[in-house]
């Protein structure tokens, strides 16, 4: 089967929609090599999935001290645009490194989202085309293990407003594979 990240217009605990996100913190972490993952992305406006990652050390030295990889983000006001990028300190929130362009049938069809990451430089692909490659340096949090986190989340400073007929979204993934 596939993983599912379902996002419902339900209230629950002070909010009013539920989704999910998976966090290998603690589980799997790894530093350099190739990232594949498949997913076929959800449409609604005001949905905000991602396939990112976060330094190990998030815990220690928050973020965006950590580091933050952000191997696809996609906005549902803008199904079909994929965003790559990158946060670390100086450089995070809207002032963020990276890229977006235009994949077709992101929201019918799986895409394989990848990232091959070294100690020279980041290079973010989508169906194994390289679409932004960010150079690394040894003063750039990118040189340590980082974990993975999948989710699916509801408007916010990047979702932006959500559509007040939004009943529910997937995000489905497929797989994750780490290859070093």
């Amino acid at each position: 089967g596939t993983l599912k990240i379902i996002a419902r217009k339900e209230a629950y605990a002070g909010s009013n929609y539920t989704s999910a996100r998976l966090l290998s913190r603690g589980k799997f972490s790894f530093k350099y090599g190739k990232v594949e993952v498949s997913a076929k992305l959800p449409g609604g406006i005001g949905t905000w999935p991602a396939i990112w990652m976060l330094g190990d050390n998030f815990s220690t030295v928050g973020w965006p001290a950590c580091g933050e990889i952000d191997i696809m983000e996609q906005k549902g006001s803008d199904i079909n645009r994929i965003f790559n990028t990158v946060h670390y300190p100086g450089r995070s929130g809207g002032n963020a490194v990276g890229t977006s362009y235009i994949i077709n049938n992101v929201t019918t069809q799986f895409h394989k989202y990848g990232l091959i990451w070294s100690s020279t430089n980041l290079q973010f692909l989508v169906d194994d085309v390289v679409y932004y490659t960010f150079p690394n340096a040894t003063n750039l949090p990118f040189n340590q293990n980082f974990f993975f986190i999948l989710n699916m989340a509801m408007g916010g400073n990047f979702g932006g407003s959500i559509d007040p007929a939004f009943n529910n979204a997937v995000m489905e993934v497929d797989y994750v594979r780490v290859y070093q």
